[in-house]
């Protein structure tokens, strides 16, 4: 029986020292193949598709870590988009330096000097996460499976949730149908993960997705589409059902009992809501940066909130709930309401009555005249 080949690892760094120690170390399981800095490695990632995982140093001529980080994620390939990579710092590298990796898509960090040990488990970690996620690939439909998991959450990845979204879209302009995304973001998350390390980091992201596998309804879908980024299509619901279930993510996140060297560590996130109008260019894709502008907003006024927007345009002739003109005003869409004004009337009338007949005398009277003249 043959025997089957060794991965095969990147090694990214323009100390030739540093390379010599990687491949020493990581040779003995597995092929490890040297490029001296990025335009090297990009030239190697791009004609070799059986490179599994990619150690780069941040600091190198030519092109640097973040340089080739930023093409493998700008990528058309999906396997360059997926690549774990994990970032060689130095001593000297700060949070923010460690932030900015991880912004561009770094898998996970490693600290010069390394030992043999940690560089090695480091390695065999992020191999077996990209055999299981290339097997998937390989073994599944590729229309429908590809990338369909999410390893970590058991939530859908961000190919499938698109994809899936994108049928969903079709389905609902041939049907004149509605529905709401929901993108939502750990708060300072890339800090959780620079000083907690990447096994709590872990914890927090499969229990936040255990949560919300238990939240969202059947036929609504849900999805991992980033390091700490997730996205709901919630299907044939208001956008009060919506601001109630966000809501409700939070509350329940927020409980979710962590500890960190002994210390109770608590968990926030940020969500934003798009009720979109939909015409026949609208693409799922460009729907989610859109619902990310309202996210954005969540995070600027201090994590752990949520902000709406609701796009929606009713029917003139479609009767709407005084509850949904409530939220439409706290929202900021007073224009919405205009063709509804003589629906949501006839709604209050009868309670307006009711309110004269039970009010003190003064008040009454008040009441009574705003009634008689909505009557006319």
């Amino acid at each position: 029986m043959p025997t089957p080949p060794k991965p095969r690892i990147l090694a990214v760094d323009d100390s030739r020292v540093m390379r010599r120690a990687m491949s020493k170390v990581l040779g003995r399981t597995c092929e490890v193949i040297e490029a001296e800095h990025g335009e090297d490695a990009w030239t190697l990632l791009i004609n070799d598709p059986e490179i599994q995982v990619v150690f780069t140093d941040l600091s190198m001529p030519y092109l640097d870590g973040f340089g080739l980080l930023e093409r493998m994620r700008a990528s058309d390939d999906p396997r360059l988009q997926d690549i774990p990579v994990i970032i060689i710092t130095g001593k000297d590298d700060d949070d923010e330096t460690k932030q900015r990796a991880l912004d561009k898509g770094a898998s996970d960090f490693i600290t010069k000097p390394f030992d043999s040990v940690q560089l090695l488990a480091r390695a065999k970690a992020h191999i077996r996460f990209e055999e299981t996620t290339r097997k998937l690939t390989e073994t599944s439909d590729r229309l429908e499976q590809q990338a369909a998991i999410d390893e970590l959450t058991g939530l859908g990845g961000r190919r499938y949730f698109c994809k899936a979204a994108n049928e969903h879209l079709a389905y609902v302009r041939r049907h004149s149908g509605q529905f709401i995304l929901l993108r939502m973001d750990i708060d300072n998350f890339n800090q959780l993960f620079i000083h907690s390390g990447k096994e709590q980091a872990n914890q927090i992201l499969k229990r936040v997705g255990e949560t919300l596998s238990k939240i969202v309804r059947k036929e609504d879908m849900v999805a991992r589409i980033g390091l700490a980024k997730f996205a709901m299509l919630m299907r044939d619901t208001t956008i009060e059902d919506a601001s109630d279930t966000a809501k409700r993510i939070m509350q329940e996140i927020s409980v979710l009992p962590f500890e960190v060297n002994g210390h109770e560590l608590l968990i926030t996130v940020s969500i934003g809501i798009l009720e979109p109008h939909l015409d026949k260019k609208t693409n799922i894709e460009e729907l989610i940066k859109e619902t990310e502008t309202y996210l954005q907003k969540a995070i600027d006024a201090g994590g752990n909130q949520v902000a709406i927007k609701s796009l929606h345009k009713f029917p003139p002739e479609k009767e709407i709930s005084v509850q949904t003109a409530l939220r439409l005003l706290e929202y900021e869409h007073p224009d919405t309401l205009k063709p509804h004004i003589n629906g949501l009337i006839k709604q209050l009338l009868p309670l307006l009555e009711y309110i004269a007949e039970n009010m003190d005398d003064s008040a009454a009277d008040t009441v009574k005249a705003i009634t008689n003249k909505l009557k006319r």
